[in-house]
Parts: C-alpha cells; structure tokens; sequence
C-alpha cells in the first residue's frame, strides 16, 4: 500500500551496512551512532515520535484498520523504522528490546507497529504477550524439523 511510501520518518531510507543478523542480540551488531536522528528510548517513545512523524491522515487510516492491517506497513514504515532507528545497529532502541528478549530487528518493529495501532485504539498493548510470541517462533525454528 502506498500510504506511508519512501517518505517515512526523515523522508530517506538507509539501506546500506544493514546485513542480516541471525536471531543474535542486536548489541552483538555494529552499532551505528546517528546524531542527526532522534532515537527513540521506549515503546511509549516510539508511540510519541510516530505521531510526529506521520501525517494525521495516515494515522487515522491506521487507527481505523485492524491490528492485521499493521503487516502491511512491514516493507515501507516498518523498513524505515529499523533503518532509521538503528534496529540493525544496536541503538539505544534495539537495547531496550533486548533487554525485553526481542533479539530481531523485524521482531521489534512488528511490535512496534502492533503496540502503535493498539495505543491509537486504547487496547491493551501486553508487551509480555508479544515478547512470548516471537521468542516461541524463534525457538521453534531451532527444533529440529521431522
């Protein structure tokens, strides 16, 4: 879907020097010191600069979907999130997620835009319950497969 496009955040994407990181803590990644981004601290913080950041039309869009409706910001805002925000890289944002047990990049910003629609909703965010569910698809994934 083309709401939120290129344009997110700062209105760039970095791309480059992301790499994939296997399921490690990101704190084990480069990390990349951005002076010329703010960073969020938190999960609340996160909700703080996103309303900054977007236009109020798209969050409105957002709010009046559904929680299911989220994945599809993934490519576009979600990108721009783990890019800008130095999911990849170790940022004070990826260490706060590590300290929660949330060790992937993608991991983070899936509950960075499920928390976000559910803020926007007045919905329970249940942190814990979406720590638990991306730690149990991650140890599934290392079972051995029949």
């Amino acid at each position: 879907m083309k709401i939120l496009g290129m344009a997110i955040l700062t209105g760039t994407i970095l791309l480059a020097g992301c790499g994939i990181v296997q399921n490690k803590p990101v704190a084990e990644t480069v990390v990349q010191d951005r002076k010329d981004i703010y960073i969020p601290e938190n999960l609340e913080d996160c909700f703080v600069q996103l309303k900054k950041l977007l236009k109020p039309e798209d969050i409105e869009k957002m709010k009046t979907g559904t929680e299911d409706d989220m994945s599809q910001y993934h490519f576009g805002l979600g990108m721009g999130m783990r890019n800008e925000w130095g999911l990849w890289g170790g940022s004070r944002l990826a260490k706060w997620f590590n300290a929660q047990g949330i060790t992937h990049p993608d991991d983070m910003s899936g509950i960075i835009l499920d928390s976000f629609w559910r803020h926007l909703n007045g919905k329970p965010i249940n942190l814990e319950q979406q720590v638990k569910y991306y730690q149990d698809y991650w140890k599934k994934q290392k079972e051995p497969q029949p």
